[in-house]
């Protein structure tokens, strides 16, 4: 009888204590009780942080767009950013912003007079936020044993900036639901149908947070070239025509309304603030967080994609290892750092003058850990998004939907944490791929402690399996992974 070394780490994998409650916790342990208690958590942090936090000024400058879109759609039948509701002036049409979020707040405006919409809508992006655990348990376990899955659930129920940017009149809450219900789709093998639905979502997503369209051709190549989908020409198709089916009529109404299909001063704006060194003007602390308020020459930087390029070249010229640095290693620091940039800092954009964060013991000490082990999650995640591609023997495991959602996950990071460096690394920007980074971390984990029990095994041979008097008397029969 033969046995494969690789066959035997597995068995050693599963005797050891550790990996022990990764393989059986779903058959030994109250697994529903465990998720039901960390979602009962993560919703009770929730609630109480929109309730017990106060936003003395909760229309900042990017909420009182997305009210302005809405109440003007509302009002005056054109998508506009225009204070109409103040000047009593009608709104001029502009396409600045993608329509996600305005519609969103769409029905709340619409029922509820004033500023009362306000708490209705908060309390909703908690629940959705609630959702967004289950989806996380759901694509960790497409990924990670039960154990680990439940872990990244419950990172993700702790994470103060996921809990706190339920309070603000901001797109995250609803972009990393949709965000995550959309990598959760797309590690599905149903029909065209499913396909086609799952385009329309991820366009959805996209229409909330406009950089998620360029993750469309990664998408596309990922459903082509999935071997376990079958009728992959076809999928990829109905993908596409959901995608369009939502991405159409915006499209058509910035052709009609602006004569362009889309507004390009937006990502133009975003690309140029994105050339200045540490976020500040000149060097000057001043101006960190807003340096393009103090250059006087930003909007002839900004004017088109050229200039901002021609600006670029002429910066990278005089100074090359400043910019290299900058954009290569230091744009990602920033970006995955923990306190916020454009704001009151730490967890908080606009300011708070009450918070469950200020006052609360558990609050502050789950604050306190989810800050010191910051770092060493981004480093870990950072390290799993490269072992999916690592040749097979080197995974934690051969099962597919396993492996390609490791990589669906690695590519996302990768994609957004890149197409973040031609633009400002704002930390805001990466508080919802958090769900996403929780699980890859805990891959590296997993594919370090199962590489090294592999190792193990390689290396001091039966001795390894020995050492377990109890398993090694077993016959090979009681291994399921064991065969003759």
């Amino acid at each position: 009888m033969f046995i494969d070394p690789q066959q035997i780490a597995e068995t050693v994998v599963m005797a050891s204590p550790f990996p022990f409650t990764l393989y059986t916790f779903k058959s030994r342990s109250p697994v529903w009780g465990v998720l039901i208690a960390i979602l009962a958590l993560g919703g009770w942090m929730r609630l109480t942080d929109i309730a017990q936090t106060h936003v003395p000024r909760p229309f900042g400058p990017d909420a009182w767009h997305y009210f302005n879109y809405a109440y003007n759609i509302l009002h005056h039948g054109v998508y506009s950013k225009d204070p109409s509701i103040l000047s009593g002036i009608a709104p001029v049409a502009d396409g600045l912003r993608t329509p996600g979020y305005p519609l969103f707040l769409i029905p709340f405006i619409a029922l509820l007079p004033g500023d009362t919409f306000i708490a209705p809508v908060l309390k909703v992006q908690a629940w959705m936020s609630l959702l967004t655990l289950v989806l996380t348990y759901v694509l960790a376990r497409s990924v990670l044993p039960v154990a680990l899955a439940l872990l990244a659930t419950f990172l993700t129920a702790l994470c103060p900036h996921l809990i706190s940017m339920n309070h603000y009149l901001l797109t995250e809450s609803l972009f990393t639901f949709l965000l995550v219900a959309s990598l959760v789709l797309l590690t599905r093998k149903g029909g065209w149908p499913l396909w086609f639905a799952i385009g329309i979502v991820v366009c959805l997503a996209g229409m909330v947070r406009p950089i998620w369209f360029y993750f469309l051709p990664i998408a596309i190549w990922l459903i082509g070239t999935r071997q376990a989908v079958p009728n992959r020409k076809k999928r990829s198709l109905a993908f596409v025509l959901g995608f369009f089916l939502i991405m159409t009529p915006w499209m058509v109404r910035n052709k009609i309304s602006l004569g362009t299909l889309s507004d390009s001063s937006s990502m133009n704006s975003s690309m140029a603030q994105g050339i200045y060194p540490q976020i500040t003007y000149d060097s000057n602390p001043k101006t960190f967080g807003y340096p393009y308020r103090f250059d006087p020459r930003f909007q002839e930087i900004s004017a088109s994609k050229g200039t901002i390029l021609k600006e670029f070249l002429t910066r990278l010229t005089h100074e090359p290892w400043r910019y290299l640095h900058w954009y290569i290693l230091e744009k990602p620091v920033w970006l995955w750092s923990w306190s916020i940039i454009q704001g009151q800092g730490d967890i908080f954009i606009y300011p708070v003058t009450h918070s469950p964060y200020f006052e609360q013991p558990w609050f502050q000490f789950s604050h306190h850990i989810m800050a010191a082990t910051h770092w060493i999650f981004v480093f870990l995640g950072g390290i799993g998004c490269i072992l999916p591609w690592l040749p097979r023997k080197f995974q934690p495991t051969t099962r597919e939907p396993s492996l390609f959602t490791a990589r669906l996950l690695s590519l996302t990071l990768g994609f957004m944490t890149g197409i973040h460096m031609i633009v400002p690394p704002y930390p805001r920007y990466s508080i919802p791929l958090r769900p996403l980074l929780y699980c890859m971390a805990l891959y590296c984990l997993w594919s370090i402690f199962t590489n090294l029990a592999r190792w193990s095994v390689s290396r001091f041979g039966k001795q390894g399996v020995t050492d377990e008097p109890q398993e090694a008397s077993r016959s090979p029969q009681e291994y399921p992974h064991i065969g003759p």
